[in-house]
Order: C-alpha cells, then sequence, then structure tokens
C-alpha cells in the first residue's frame, strides 16, 4: 500500500488522519510526504473557471507546482501499481 500525504496540509493536519491510518495497517506502506502540498493538492490542476467559482481548492502554497506534482504522482503511482500488481 501507499499512502501519500501533504506536508502542508491544512484540512487533515499530520499526525491525526494518514499517520492514523499508517498505524494501524498489518504491513508498513510506501508512505509519501510531498513538501509543500496543501490538502486540495491532490486534486487535478483547476481549469480557470474553477478556479474563479472555487478558488480554496484551487490555491497552493507557494513554491508548490500543482501541474509538476500531478506529473510525478501520476507516474510514482502507476510504477507502483506496475511492481505490485504484475
Amino acid at each position: 500500500m501507499q499512502l501519500w500525504r501533504g506536508a502542508a496540509d491544512e484540512v487533515l493536519p499530520h499526525p491525526w488522519h494518514a499517520e492514523q491510518i499508517r498505524r494501524f495497517l498489518p504491513a508498513a506502506p510506501e508512505m509519501h510526504v510531498v513538501p509543500r502540498a496543501g490538502h486540495y493538492a491532490f486534486l487535478a490542476p483547476c481549469p480557470e473557471g474553477m478556479a474563479a467559482a472555487v478558488p480554496e481548492i484551487c490555491l497552493d502554497p507557494p513554491g508548490f507546482d500543482r501541474v509538476a506534482f500531478h506529473r510525478a504522482l501520476n507516474r510514482d503511482v502507476v510504477g507502483f501499481f506496475r511492481k505490485v500488481l504484475k
């Protein structure tokens, strides 16, 4: 199993959510903590209209590039699935 969390998650801050799940798993998961990522960073990058309508889920902390993060996240998750679901 993989668990991912944002280091700057202001909605579900560490250690109250991902850490609680990790502690109760029967085997240690592959854990990823994404620097500067807020809670909504795991949502796909927002189109312009969405960013205007619901900016709270489209804004990221300074220095965080959601587009680049999703490229890396997609690559890493696919790699994980290829490795464990042979």
